[in-house]
């Protein structure tokens, strides 16, 4: 059986399994009609079972003081199931915040409402290539995809943006994008911080016009920064609070910025969750690395602070980002030292919560066990002046992979991602779909230290990853354990302007 004869039975077996009704419909009609045919073929399971409808169109937003911007976003409803599944973004252009909960199973009905293709990726999540947002899958104007899997995370920090090839980096600069949270029983008896001491807080970077409209000027070489930060789609943003413990889970949505947290007073970072939620114990470090794609939950008490008191989250100096690619005169380059936001203490409040000593118990692989442990596979990241940026030395292929990019479901295997030290050459996050990992350890190539030690400290390998910071003559090993689900998944550079060059490859789970 080729690749396509794969393609076509898994997503003919996606549709007998919604009841017959998703394969006349991929291609246009209304989600509610699709919904309702499908009828009781969701009682063949008893877990709890959810319905989305989700678009992606255009709309407006008040973004910044005086005229709107003209945006895309997208709206949702929930079908059937928990109302709490879908929460409002007020005053953002940023989607609907989707709320999951581990073991549910899950119907999307994606509406296509823009002027050209598109596809959504879940990421983070682990779900079947068919529901994992595959640019192959993009759908055209008009039409309709729907997704259906079963929420196999434990409870995270996730999100949702747009994944149609050479079009991704401007769909997510014009405002596509939602967070998803995971919610999970062993969480939920931590009693953590909830309702609104429980805050989203989605980091992006936008250049305007005179009218308040958004400007994108691609380029492809470093990546879009924009000259102004944004937080969860509003300048210059404040976040009022009380005297009381917040989880605050900081999500990087740029195109292509790296943020290095800190909190302005000096206070440590108490980093309590990554990419793959929570860590088994709290850990304090001096500031926060977050690459695009990557998330981090920072615990945060206000209790010995006064009201009227402002609180600072800056980004601060990075050195090493990138070499021979110019951008010295970016209004805000990458790695210059900026405020992010202001916590705004607003009210006196007695009552605290404690942070457990102790979050999870993590069941670790062991390096030992993997099938290649003797024989990691080598992929590498580096620039080429005929084909830009390129991954495992070559450049994207809709349907196509190399022999080291095939792997067997059920299988342990360590993977190594090299950036090649030369003459050009950056940072790049990448962002492996399909299964998470854990980082095993990181090396970096004399010559290249001094980048790589100003941001080394505020790694956060204590967790589950899917997104990683691969500095420039830096090595980062990874322990992945790929599960059940077969066919063609994607592994990429998360600055979405080096992913829609073509710094993107498939790899096969056979």
């Amino acid at each position: 059986m080729n690749w396509n004869d794969e393609q076509r039975v898994s997503r003919r077996d996606l549709f007998r399994a919604l009841g017959g009704a998703a394969a006349g419909l991929a291609f246009g009609g209304g989600a509610r009609a699709l919904a309702q045919t499908l009828g009781d073929a969701t009682k063949m399971d008893r877990a709890p079972y959810l319905q989305i409808d989700l678009a992606a169109g255009p709309g407006v937003a008040q973004v910044k003081p005086g005229a709107q911007t003209n945006v895309l976003r997208f709206t949702g409803s929930v079908l059937r199931g928990r109302l709490d599944a879908l929460a409002p973004s007020p005053g953002s252009y940023l989607g609907p915040t989707i709320r999951l909960r581990s073991g549910e199973h899950v119907s999307v009905f994606f509406n296509n409402n823009l002027t050209e293709e598109s596809i959504v990726h879940w990421h983070g999540l682990y779900v079947p290539h068919y529901a994992d947002g595959h640019p192959m899958d993009a759908i055209n104007p008009g039409s309709l995809y729907a997704y259906h899997y079963r929420v196999a995370n434990r409870a995270g920090t996730y999100w949702y943006h747009p994944h149609p090839h050479m079009l991704t980096a401007n769909q997510v600069y014009q405002g596509l994008a939602g967070g998803l949270i995971v919610s999970d029983p062993e969480e939920q008896a931590l009693d953590l911080p909830d309702g609104d001491l429980d805050q989203l807080l989605v980091l992006q970077d936008r250049t305007f016009d005179s009218n308040n409209q958004f400007v994108y000027l691609p380029n492809p070489m470093r990546g879009t920064l924009g000259r102004e930060i944004l937080v969860n789609g509003q300048a210059e943003y404040e976040l009022p609070v009380r005297t009381r413990a917040y989880r605050l889970r900081f999500l990087n949505g740029s195109n292509a910025r790296v943020y290095k947290l800190a909190w302005g007073d000096g206070t440590p970072m108490t980093v309590i969750g990554t990419d793959g939620g929570l860590l088994e114990f709290p850990v304090e470090k001096p500031y926060v690395v977050l690459a695009p794609g990557e998330r981090v939950e920072v615990w945060m008490d206000f209790r010995n602070r006064s009201v009227g008191e402002r609180l600072t989250l800056k980004s601060l100096a990075m050195q090493g980002l990138m070499f021979g690619v110019g951008g010295g005169n970016d209004p805000l380059p990458n790695g210059a030292p900026f405020d992010v936001m202001r916590f705004y203490v607003v009210e006196q409040d007695k009552e605290y919560r404690t942070l457990p000593k102790r979050l999870t118990t993590i069941r670790w692989n062991r390096e030992e066990d993997a099938v290649n442990r003797d024989k990691p596979r080598y992929l590498t990241a580096r620039w080429d002046n005929t084909l830009g940026w390129l991954l495992n030395d070559e450049p994207f292929d809709m349907y196509g992979t190399k022999p080291n990019e095939r792997v067997r479901a059920h299988t342990l295997e360590v993977w190594e991602f090299e950036n090649i030290a030369q003459t050009i050459v950056m940072a790049h996050p990448i962002h492996m779909h399909g299964p998470q990992f854990q980082i095993l350890r990181r090396t970096v190539s004399p010559g290249y230290t001094e980048g790589w030690d100003s941001v080394r400290y505020g790694y956060t390998d204590e967790g589950w990853k899917d997104t990683f910071l691969l500095m420039p003559g830096e090595k980062v090993r990874l322990l992945v354990a790929f599960g059940q689900y077969t066919g063609m998944f994607l592994y990429h550079c998360h600055n979405l302007e080096h992913e829609d060059m073509g710094m993107m490859r498939n790899y096969l789970v056979m």
